[in-house]
């Protein structure tokens, strides 16, 4: 019978060419994988607030707080029947419109100066950031500080009492005044 000879070089050299080969094709598998976006849930989606309406509204009243909803990134606050009216003359709240109707607005919790979280303050009853100092009422409109405009919002609709957040579009927010 025939023997195969492999000097040791050649060992070598292929073993070089398969390891780097398995890389480069782990190197290009990882790649794809975080160019294509993934279609399921989280934040750039449709988002469940985790609690239905009711919850939510009984939270509001007993803490005196907003629900936040930390996969939405996202501030969930009572929206005053009476503004209504005032915020469908805005136009930058047109597609916020139908939640404010329905009594809730979500706010993003990033500050639009620079991004900072922002956190709600109990004795004030504001948002107030942390980074630079600019002060947000209860619906997100910019009371104080260096911030160019309001918080931004989220579309949020609600199906029986179920309340979904679509973080996909960031609702620019509304301008001073």
């Amino acid at each position: 019978y025939e023997e195969i000879q492999v000097s040791r070089r050649q060992f070598f050299n292929r073993g070089i060419i398969a390891t780097m080969a398995v890389s480069i094709g782990t190197f290009g598998a990882a790649a794809i994988s975080f160019l294509y976006a993934k279609s399921a849930g989280g934040f750039g989606g449709k988002i469940d607030a985790g609690a239905p309406l009711s919850d939510i509204q009984a939270y509001w009243n007993s803490n005196k707080a907003p629900y936040y909803v930390p996969e939405a990134r996202t501030y969930l606050q009572p929206y005053p029947e009476q503004d209504v009216p005032k915020a469908k003359k805005v136009p930058e709240y047109a597609p916020v419109i139908g939640g404010m109707e329905q009594g809730i607005v979500a706010l993003y919790q990033k500050c639009v100066h620079l991004g900072c979280r922002v956190p709600w303050c109990q004795t004030s009853q504001w948002f107030e950031c942390p980074c630079h100092g600019s002060k947000y009422s209860r619906v997100g409109e910019k009371k104080g500080g260096p911030a160019p405009r309001g918080l931004d919002h989220f579309i949020v609709t609600l199906s029986g009492s179920k309340v979904t957040i679509d973080t996909n579009l960031v609702v620019t927010g509304p301008p001073i005044g």
